[in-house]
């Protein structure tokens, strides 16, 4: 079967967004960006650029059906033209200029456009990182007002563009951050060995003393006060007395424990106050200021002669490292509960009691992410007396993520308990996604038990975009049914292709996402290769220790993303 322009597009745009994370910036897209919207029907040339907050256009790129050029003669200038006489709004909508219009704005830009043959301009400019803006055109053939399809693409190569942006961003942010760490890479190690708040807090006092200081006592703010948590002296018979003096209030930052601005005191030493015996007569203390606000005072303490005296610019340094340091773990721990408690809610809190079916379901949520994921599942029972088990998979991650994956999962299940079959459900939820003009898309599979027999049970597999489902058999082989359909949200048919399926007693069927097949081994084999062979291995243990073994990856494969597993045996024992 020949590929039409709706798969070929489709295509592009699943490849480019699983890309999107990969990708350091927008320029390693680039060639796959320009040239899959040159593929759009009409489509002539398309003009990219980047707008700085200081009114120049830093990046321009143009491509058209003679190829991609970055920062072409003239570009820039005609960029830039263009968005003075032409503002956007703030809704970054598509704006679709006739070029004799353009022609009144940027006259060069209109002479570029026409010279690859377009009649028409769609052009649209939107945020990016950094306050910075972005500008995407496209020159078009055809006739204004453009086709629907044409404008729903360019918002879907839009948000490929603002998350690849985003993460850039984020890449750059990092960057800039170890370089400042490589100053003081001995105490950036200590510091971000854990994100456990206590383990970072004394790995800081460990740090500074002896290396930097003759004593060292940290607070951090809890409860509305100031509380120190590590306390660390050069002389360890010493270290009590130092702890039990500044919890006394018997030293000279006593004032600024109780709440004066530490910002008014600068990192000049100052007599501590100190009783004598404790032997450091001299104080530095350094305010921890993390996002705008304090999170703690880090005091040096340096014995009489003591050479241990660092600048304020090391000072300041260390201390925005530690206060990051203690900020980032606070934030990470209370952002981890937060992302866990959500994805928690976006999934079944109990799966339901089907009577000769044993249901069992595995989520793994990705260590290193600290935004909830797409990923779900459900068990539908449904008026005639079938059941609907279904799991899916939303493009992306974070909130927009999270917000399609409540609608998609609302939607089918409702559709489902009101009688609707599972191919209806799928197709309104298709239908709603593109009235609604939501630009992310989702792949979703099924499988539609009938009524349970002694014997077996029936049942029709769906898969749209998805893995199909897999039945591993009670004496451990493993079929692959074959039913596809194309992806959920991105066009107006889904063009599934049903497939039947039986279980008999011991049999099992295992519905899964690609979080698990794109598990890689130290060799990058795709743990996908193996599944079946995997999944064949695994057909003696109970349900739970199988789908405990599937999401280890079958002992061999790193599952590192989210993967969601959810598996249906048949029991043989019908009530």
């Amino acid at each position: 079967m020949s590929s039409t322009p709706e798969d070929s597009w489709t295509a592009r745009l699943h490849a480019l967004w699983r890309a999107a994370f990969d990708a350091v910036n927008t320029k390693g897209l680039s060639d796959e960006l320009y040239s899959g919207l040159l593929t759009l029907p009409s489509a002539c040339a398309v003009l990219g650029a980047r707008l700085a907050a200081d009114g120049t256009a830093p990046v321009v790129r143009w491509a058209d059906h003679a190829g991609l050029r970055t920062q072409p003669p003239g570009l820039a200038a005609e960029a830039l033209t263009w968005v003075a006489g032409h503002p956007a709004g703030d809704d970054a909508a598509i704006a679709q200029v006739p070029l004799a219009e353009v022609a009144v704005i940027a006259p060069a830009l209109a002479t570029r456009l026409a010279a690859a043959g377009a009649t028409g301009f769609l052009v649209v400019e939107f945020a990016v990182a950094a306050g910075e803006r972005g500008l995407l055109g496209l020159g078009t053939s055809a006739a204004l007002p453009a086709d629907p399809a044409v404008l729903t693409a360019m918002d879907q190569v839009l948000d490929v563009i603002v998350a690849t942006d985003h993460h850039a961003s984020q890449l750059r942010e990092l960057d800039d951050r170890q370089a400042q760490d490589a100053i003081l890479a001995e105490a950036s190690l200590q510091m971000s060995a854990s994100l456990d708040i206590d383990d970072t807090l004394r790995a800081v006092v460990r740090m500074v003393v002896p290396g930097l200081a003759d004593g060292a006592v940290l607070h951090v703010h809890r409860d509305g006060r100031m509380v120190p948590i590590a306390v660390a002296h050069v002389d360890a018979h010493r270290e009590q007395a130092l702890a039990d003096a500044v919890r006394a209030g018997c030293w000279a930052g006593q004032e600024v424990v109780r709440g004066t601005d530490p910002a008014s005191w600068d990192e000049r030493p100052r007599a501590s106050e100190l009783p004598a015996e404790i032997r450091l007569p001299l104080l530095t203390i350094s305010a921890l200021r993390a996002h705008g606000r304090d999170v703690g005072l880090l005091s040096f303490f340096h014995g009489a002669g003591s050479r241990r005296r660092p600048d304020r610019s090391f000072l300041r340094n260390l201390a925005g490292r530690a206060a990051l340091a203690i900020d980032n773990a606070t934030l990470y721990d209370r952002r981890r509960r937060d992302v866990l408690s959500l994805q928690q809610h976006l999934l079944p809190a109990v799966l339901p009691t089907v009577p000769g079916l044993e249901l069992a379901a595995k989520y793994n949520v990705a260590d290193h992410s600290l935004e909830v994921g797409g990923d779900f599942y459900g068990v539908v029972p449904r008026p005639d007396g079938t059941v609907t088990a279904l799991i899916g998979d939303v493009c992306g991650r974070g909130a927009p993520a999270a917000a399609l994956t409540g609608l998609a999962r609302h939607t089918l299940e409702t559709a489902l308990e009101e009688g609707g079959s599972a191919e209806h459900a799928l197709v309104g939820l298709n239908t709603k996604l593109l009235r609604h003009g939501v630009s992310r898309f989702l792949t979703l599979a099924t499988a539609t038990f009938e009524p349970v027999k002694p014997d077996g049970v029936e049942l029709t597999l769906l898969a749209a975009g998805h893995p199909p489902p897999m039945v591993l058999r009670r004496d451990g082989t493993v079929d692959e049914p074959d039913c596809t359909g194309r992806l959920v949200g991105v066009l107006p048919e889904l063009r599934l292709r049903p497939a039947a399926a039986r279980l008999t007693p011991g049999d099992t069927l295992v519905l899964y996402t690609d979080g698990l097949t794109e598990a890689r081994d130290d060799d990058g084999k795709f743990f996908e290769t193996d599944l079946a062979p995997t999944l064949a291995g695994l057909s003696g243990l109970a349900l739970p220790d199988l789908l405990e073994a599937l999401v280890a990856g079958g002992g061999r494969y790193r599952v590192g993303d989210d993967a969601a597993v959810l598996a249906i045996r048949h029991t043989g024992a019908v009530a």
